[in-house]
């Protein structure tokens, strides 16, 4: 009878063989379990309808895939990160100790995306952020655990800077929520614009979160002389500023110009008549005349009998993005979880708002900026007019790590 040696010890040839069937069950088994993703986003609070159409959109883009990969169920653990940086970090915590999760997805605020990138690091944790723009989270903050499938907020905000100074608007006074997103977005279109002949006579902040009356704002701003104000603003905030801006009658003296948050699609109920006629800048809109986006809004309406709007959009980047590198490969996270951010990097496709591809931080690329007009649409529902469209910027530099 043939001997088997394992070390000093001897088996038999039918313990070999049950021992191999064993294992190879072991293995499949193994190769079967879920790939289990932390979704982390801010449910409740100013955000709360952006963190739920974000993952909405989510949702859509692993439905695609069957929530499947390579045969592997897709198990999503979500978490409140309540737009508190202490809080991500405890979430976060929980995703890597507790719950045993191969990689954490989502964040909508750069507070939350600048404390958790250290850990991510730290825990060697493939972390790809959703929305979380702040320039520092690929540039100081870098990291080979870390992407990002939305865009930096320079790469958004200095194309629209720019855009506006091409277009006749030589003075502008900014408004914005007084933390890092702020910050970041503000930052980059006075760049584009004062970099392209244009200047921001005044930058107004209002401390986020915290307030109501933006009365003292306003009037600043309207008492600035600048032909334009500028503004970012989201969810509840961006009602806020669209509705008292409008009561100090100041519309027609100085007009609101923002990006898509300040006049998201899910803040018209809310904003009535106040949206129609707004210009902004944005990222996607759902009459993007592409195969891609015609799918997505076909998909995103029968599951959810409603137009997704840009953070739906975000979410479904974020979670295409990841399946498509689970797919390449094969459906295993690699030991070195780095990889599966190397993998990320080199993905090029197309998405609901165009071609997305990385650049040698991981931070995704926009290579559209869509300029929208709110009009009223001849079923009498109000929708989004593409004026006019240019490239994104690149992102800052600052990322000092090897890659």
């Amino acid at each position: 009878m043939a001997i088997f040696f394992r070390g000093n010890a001897r088996i038999g040839l039918a313990t070999a063989i049950g021992l191999a069937a064993s294992a190879g069950v072991t293995a499949y088994a193994q190769d079967k379990t879920p790939i289990k993703i932390g979704l982390m986003l801010p449910y409740k609070g100013v955000y709360a309808v952006q963190a739920e159409n974000l993952d909405r959109g989510f949702q859509i883009a692993l439905e695609e895939f069957g929530n499947k990969t390579n045969g592997r169920p897709i198990e999503v653990i979500r978490a409140d990160d309540e737009l508190t940086p202490g809080v991500g970090v405890q979430r976060f915590n929980k995703f890597v100790q507790s719950d045993k999760v191969d990689l954490v997805a989502g964040v909508i605020g750069s507070n939350v995306g600048i404390a958790i990138s250290e850990l991510a690091d730290k825990n060697k944790m493939p972390m790809v952020f959703a929305n979380a723009f702040a320039d520092e989270i690929t540039g100081k903050f870098c990291s080979p655990y870390i992407a990002r499938t939305s865009f930096s907020a320079n790469g958004f905000e200095y194309a629209s800077g720019k855009y506006w100074a091409s277009k006749g608007i030589k003075t502008a006074v900014t408004m914005g929520p007084d933390y890092s997103a702020g910050r970041a977005f503000i930052g980059g279109f006075r760049r584009g614009f004062e970099d392209n002949g244009g200047k921001v006579i005044e930058e107004v902040w209002t401390p986020f979160q915290k307030t109501k009356d933006y009365s003292a704002a306003l009037t600043q701003a309207a008492n600035s002389g600048a032909q334009i104000i500028y503004a970012f603003y989201a969810g509840a905030e961006a009602i806020q500023v669209v509705k008292q801006h409008a009561d100090f009658g100041l519309r027609t003296k100085i007009p609101l110009i923002g990006d898509h948050w300040v006049y998201d699609e899910s803040l018209w109920p809310a904003l009535g008549d106040l949206a129609l006629n707004a210009q902004h800048v944005a990222t996607h809109y759902p009459g993007i005349k592409t195969e891609a986006n015609e799918k997505f809004v076909k998909a995103y309406n029968a599951k959810y009998k409603q137009d997704p709007d840009v953070s739906a959009e975000l979410g479904y980047d974020n979670g295409k993005a990841i399946m498509l590198t689970l797919e390449k490969l094969g459906g295993q996270m690699p030991e070195d979880r780095a990889k599966f951010i190397s993998t990320m990097r080199d993905l090029t496709f197309d998405a609901p708002r165009g071609k997305i591809k990385f650049n040698a931080q991981s931070s995704a690329l926009l290579e559209k900026v869509y300029v929208i007009e709110i009009v009223m649409g001849a079923d009498g529902k109000m929708q989004r007019k593409s004026l006019d469209q240019f490239p994104g910027a690149g992102d800052l530099p600052g990322c000092t790590k090897s890659f």
